[in-house]
């Protein structure tokens, strides 16, 4: 290659400036003063992408655990399975379904699919691929001969697709010709999810896996799952500490440690986009939010957010912040009350020499650390509740935590719909003997997740601008005493019970008040300039192209949030749709009809943005009234409409949507007519 003099000395002078960059930052690197140090030991080294703890092996060793996880539900049962693994001697390897390649996956010996289903029998958005792949028909039938499998499904039964994508899984695989040797689990969002996937595994998946692998018998003595690890075990395979600082310029940068997540919940963290809410206004005609009757729009602005892409009736999640009395409880529980401004960030703990990511976006502040990115208000589940446990010291403790741990149903009690111990309430009653610092924390506790809401403004209208509809989710559960006398009644007594229901004075025989998270944080503790954290999603709420086609919705309830989007929508385009109907329900035209003057401004315009609203009041009757019912009264109506082209779409609960379901059927005369119409994307269903 030919050169001038000039470029030699651009070249000299480029090559002193490199040298003195590494040099500089050698010296953020290197060991040096810090305010303090959280977390450290020798640690089991973890992957920095999809796969972890095994991934030194080769694709045809060991047993690969694949998972396909909207929310995060499906990763973490993927991560416990490859947690007991090593408990019967069976190297393990998770991989994320984002970073499956067909070369290495082709060569698999063992493999487990864990893998939810989302929105209309749909993959999750990081097993697209996967799924793209399996499904070709193009590929050879043996493809996969050799391999063995089982298949772990999420989903909800009250859904039409209930586990499609498990049940797609199962289907191809065999096809393929891969042996599957456990039967598939389904589990089942609206019951006990988390049972099911116990169930499954309690059903003899190590004994087929074993056996599979060509080893013997495992001693179950060795192997029991319920079993507490020392706290020196857990603190070992910590791959991260973190480290503290008043100014973040003080903080060490260390290259190996990654931004992007570790996992979905990480990823959901770094991609969300942080905006002003500049509308928060009550919707309810009576609100009474001390007793849950609330509901707000909300809107935030996106005009300098241009990550947001997003569409009329998206979904729009939300990320919750715990409230600050929690915050303040557990910084002192972690000995930083007096360092919640003082801000962190992480680094390798001694012994690990590979890349790792980090678990949300860091330098960030203690108060934001555990406001935003810990769950402390949520029941942790068993796994998270296990990983927690064994750090109990006190011997009466561990006992007491490693029977409940056995008990599944004890355990579901304690933490499900009618017990729901919170996090706090859990440290008080068994982890009072735990030593675990700030870094050990934020590793091991229930990360937040996003709560979606479908989007309840239009695009067309004003792209700007992303309004929401929510309600207070509130509940009264039983006494915190007569909970903890239940447990004792299930053989469960629990060790530092009496002191603690003595701290809490007459409160502990009180009624508890459980409210939502994200639901919480919007309808009554949220102020109009008040930033957080948001990520739009695509739904499958989208309107015909042809403005003539008719259009049917029914919504109860915040289920109305799409058609509130969709008739500002209807309002964008002069009323350009004529054939629209609207079936709307709520308890009371006085107390709780969200939009009513917005719905009846849309059927005064000229011409309509809304040319028909038909409302079920379910409380204003003797009987009660639901818009199945008033569906039925219209059934010859909307036969006449789907006829003629019609897409219909559902927003609401689970429940309402199979009702609805099933009077579109007899309307229509067969469940086949409304599965082709839901083929076609003419039946759409957002429920919850």
């Amino acid at each position: 290659m030919r050169g001038d003099p000039g470029d030699v000395v651009k070249l000299a002078a480029a090559v002193l400036l490199a040298a003195a960059a590494v040099k500089l930052l050698w010296s953020r690197i290197k060991p040096a003063r810090k305010d303090e140090e959280i977390s450290g030991g020798p640690r089991k080294a973890a992957g920095s992408n999809g796969a972890s703890s095994a991934a030194s092996q080769g694709p045809e060793d060991g047993l690969w655990i694949y998972f396909g996880s909207q929310s995060g539900t499906a990763e973490g049962f993927a991560k416990e399975i490859e947690e007991e693994a090593a408990g019967h001697d069976i190297s393990a390897t998770v991989v994320d379904m984002e970073d499956f390649e067909v070369e290495v996956f082709e060569q698999h010996k063992n493999v487990i699919l864990v893998v939810a289903t989302y929105g209309e029998g749909d993959p999750p958005d990081n097993a697209m691929e996967f799924f793209k792949w399996l499904q070709d028909d193009a590929l050879e039938p043996d493809v996969l001969k050799g391999c063995n499998y089982s298949v772990m499904g999420l989903g909800n039964r009250q859904y039409v697709h209930f586990n499609a994508c498990a049940k797609a899984a199962d289907k191809h695989m065999t096809r393929l010709g891969a042996s599957c040797i456990h039967e598939r689990g389904e589990g089942d969002d609206d019951q006990n999810i988390e049972e099911d996937f116990e169930q499954w595994k309690g059903n003899g998946l190590w004994p087929a896996l074993r056996k599979a692998m060509g080893m013997g018998a495992s001693d179950e003595a060795a192997t029991d799952a319920n079993a507490l690890e020392a706290p020196e075990a857990v603190l070992k395979r910590l791959p991260l500490k973190i480290e503290l600082a008043e100014n973040t310029k003080e903080l060490t940068v260390d290259p190996l440690v990654q931004v992007g997540g570790a996992d979905v919940l990480g990823k959901w963290y770094f991609n969300a986009s942080l905006a002003p809410m500049v509308v928060c206004d009550e919707l309810r005609q009576v609100a009474q939010p001390e007793e849950g009757k609330t509901t707000k729009h909300i809107e935030f602005n996106v005009k300098q957010l241009p990550a947001v892409d997003w569409r009329t009736a998206d979904n729009l999640e939300v990320l919750p912040e715990n409230a600050e009395s929690e915050v303040e409880w557990f910084a002192q529980r972690l000995g930083v009350k007096d360092k919640l401004d003082s801000n962190l960030t992480f680094v390798r703990a001694a012994g690990m020499d590979k890349p790792v990511k980090k678990p949300f976006p860091a330098p960030c502040t203690v108060r934001t650390a555990l406001g935003i990115y810990c769950d402390l208000c949520a029941s942790p589940t068993r796994a998270a509740a296990k990983r927690l446990a064994s750090l109990a010291n006190d011997l009466e403790d561990r006992a007491a935590l490693e029977a409940l741990m056995a008990d599944r149903e004890a355990y579901q009690h304690l933490t499900g719909e009618q017990g729901r111990l919170c996090l706090r309430d859990f440290f008080e009653l068994f982890l009072a003997s735990a030593e675990i610092d700030l870094g050990a924390f934020l590793q091991l506790c229930p990360r937040q997740k996003s709560r979606p809401y479908t989007i309840a403004s239009s695009s067309k209208e004003d792209p700007s601008r992303i309004g929401i509809c929510v309600s207070l989710v509130q509940e009264k559960l039983c006494s915190l005493d007569g909970l903890l006398k239940e447990m004792d009644n299930r053989g469960h007594a629990v060790p530092r019970a009496s002191s603690y229901l003595q701290s809490l004075g007459s409160a502990a025989a009180e009624p508890r008040c459980f409210r939502g998270s994200c639901t919480a944080m919007l309808c009554t503790r949220a102020t109009r300039g008040q930033k957080m954290w948001i990520y739009a999603r695509a739904s499958t709420f989208r309107l015909p192209r042809r403005t003539t086609t008719p259009i049917i919705m029914l919504g109860a309830g915040t289920g109305m949030a799409p058609f509130r989007a969709f008739i500002r929508e209807f309002r964008a385009e002069n009323g350009a749709r004529p054939r629209t109907i609207l079936f709307f329900g709520c308890t009371k035209s006085s107390e709780d009809f969200i939009y009513k003057e917005e719905l009846e401004e849309a059927l005064q315009m000229q011409p309509p943005a809304l040319k028909e609203l038909v409302t079920a009041f379910s409380r204003e009757q003797a009987h009660k009234v639901y818009i199945q019912h008033r569906l039925k009264e219209r059934a010859a109506d909307v036969k006449q409409m789907v006829a003629d082209g019609a897409y219909i779409y559902i927003c609401g609960a689970t429940s309402m949507g199979k009702q609805v379901r099933d009077e579109f059927i007899a309307a229509l005369g067969s469940s086949d007519y409304v599965d082709r119409l839901q083929t076609e994307g003419r039946y759409v269903e957002e429920l919850w």
